[in-house]
């Protein structure tokens, strides 16, 4: 009786020990799945369903794997905007639901809420993390939290970071929130196209894609609590810039294929547009003049740029700013030039 308490302790003790390892990182077959799936090539980073299919396809294989479903909400929190996030929380709120004395299934639900609920997250991960201790990726999400621009706390950071290595001494952490697609380089090589006398059509196909994936990015943004108001809107205005930088290239691309109707057309549009702004309230406004003014002294119409000019130059006389200054002098040559 004596020997078969031993036994059952040794093999009590083994079972800890296995599944306090198996917190710590997946095994070899998972993780050579994983990278293998973040390998992928991303040819539309506006593609979703294609982006998280490989994360999803490895999640389906191994149902029961933590980390083949951090992969899968990995992937979904990298590529997803508002409704695919809203439905990943929901999906993992069904299998807690579903198992709701499975500790793995709380964690993965709480994880899936970082991002656009990280208070509730901290505070249910938290709990977790009191009420098992030796549960690793509890401890590894708060410290990825708490390192975080948002919500950065040094002193929580270093004490789950510790208590994360105690159980999973070398293990990796990683940065949150993860990188966002960088700028689109679209527009670059649709004007350069465009100024070596390139197909227009193909130029603009080019700058339409190139505005679908700077809005995409704008939307990887916005349902996020890891991005402030400022930062957030920063990006807008990027892309608010860079339309105008798409129908100039439009008013180009017609003018260059003959289509001058169409042209004036567009340049119509961009002058409604730019009278719709709060006239120099808002950033964008120095940008839109600057494109009218371009678009005019090209076109030939240098009692339309003269007036454009005369705007830059009220709109600088209240927002002194040198560059506009210089970009201003540049412009004056231009329409003096044509």
């Amino acid at each position: 009786m004596r020997f078969a308490l031993v036994l059952l302790g040794m093999l009590g003790a083994a079972a800890g020990g296995y599944a306090q390892a198996a917190s710590c990182g997946p095994v070899p077959t998972i993780r050579a799945e994983l990278r293998k799936a973040a390998a992928a090539p991303i040819m539309d980073a506006s593609d979703f369903d294609h982006n998280i299919a490989p994360f999803r396809a490895l999640r389906d294989r191994h149902p029961d794997d933590l980390f083949a479903h951090e992969g899968y909400q990995d992937a979904v929190q990298r590529f997803g905007i508002e409704g695919h996030l809203r439905a990943l929380t929901e999906e993992y709120q069904n299998l807690f639901n579903q198992h709701p004395d499975d500790l793995k299934y709380h964690y993965l639900y709480l994880r899936s809420l970082l991002g656009r609920g990280t208070p509730g997250a901290i505070q249910g991960l938290s709990e977790i993390a009191g009420q098992n201790p030796g549960f690793a990726p509890a401890h590894r999400a708060l410290a990825e939290v708490y390192a975080s621009d948002a919500f950065h706390d040094a002193a929580n950071e270093k004490a789950e970071r510790g208590k994360f290595l105690a159980l999973c001494p070398g293990a990796a952490l990683a940065q949150r929130p993860g990188p966002l697609p960088p700028p689109t380089a679209l527009l670059d090589r649709a004007e350069d196209l465009l100024n070596r006398n390139g197909d227009p059509n193909q130029a603009v196909t080019l700058a339409l894609q190139g505005i679908r994936e700077e809005e995409w990015r704008l939307q990887r943004t916005r349902p996020f609590d890891w991005y402030s108001v400022d930062y957030k809107r920063g990006v807008q205005l990027e892309v608010q810039a860079k339309y105008w930088r798409l129908w100039s290239l439009e008013v180009r691309s017609y003018r260059k294929a003959g289509q001058e109707e169409k042209a004036a057309q567009t340049l119509a549009t961009m002058e409604q547009r730019a009278a719709a702004f709060r006239k120099g309230a808002d950033p964008v406004y120095w940008e839109a003049l600057v494109a009218l003014t371009r678009l005019y002294a090209e076109g030939n119409q240098k009692e339309q740029a003269t007036e454009k000019l005369a705007s830059l130059q009220r709109l600088l006389a209240g927002q002194p700013d040198a560059a506009h200054a210089s970009q201003l002098q540049d412009l004056r040559r231009l329409v003096e030039a044509k």
